[in-house]
């Protein structure tokens, strides 16, 4: 049997998009968990083109608005602005071909947290093209696009 040989981190970024957005997410906690007082580098390359639009959006507007917070004041990865990661359970919810939904829970220093990353399947990639926790909006959680359309809060 032949193994093929996985794609360098750099490869993938040029590709754009991941293989497999289970793996994707499980290796950002990971990275998450193994440097508690550093986020992954930039993830942009796995980014839908609407969600690449939305971030560049935002920093135009955090860029021209520097003494202000903008509505992303926590690593929405974690929903923190601090983490402790512990008991990491990923889940797959396949809604078609071209629409899957990893769904990630987890405990930050000891609260129970649930957040669910949209990904849409685009010329055989996987793109992230969202993420939501609590019920996505109000005072019980948030939608990822939505935050990033409405900077100012």
């Amino acid at each position: 049997m032949r193994i093929a040989p996985q794609p360098s981190t750099a490869y993938a970024a040029f590709l754009g998009g991941v293989a497999d957005p289970r793996a994707f997410v499980a290796a950002t906690y990971a990275r998450y968990q193994t440097r508690p007082d550093t986020p992954p580098p930039n993830q942009g390359y796995a980014y839908s083109p609407r969600l690449r639009r939305l971030f560049a959006g935002y920093d135009a507007w955090q860029r021209a608005h520097n003494d202000e917070v903008g509505s992303i004041d926590f690593d929405w990865w974690t929903n923190a602005q601090d983490w402790e990661l512990s008991n990491l359970r990923l889940s797959v919810l396949n809604e078609g071909r071209a629409l899957r939904w990893i769904i990630a829970r987890f405990d930050n220093a000891g609260r129970h947290d649930e957040i669910r990353f949209r990904f849409v399947r685009q010329g055989g990639r996987w793109y992230l093209d969202d993420a939501m926790q609590g019920t996505g909006s109000g005072d019980n959680g948030w939608t990822l696009s939505a935050l990033l359309q409405h900077p100012a809060g």
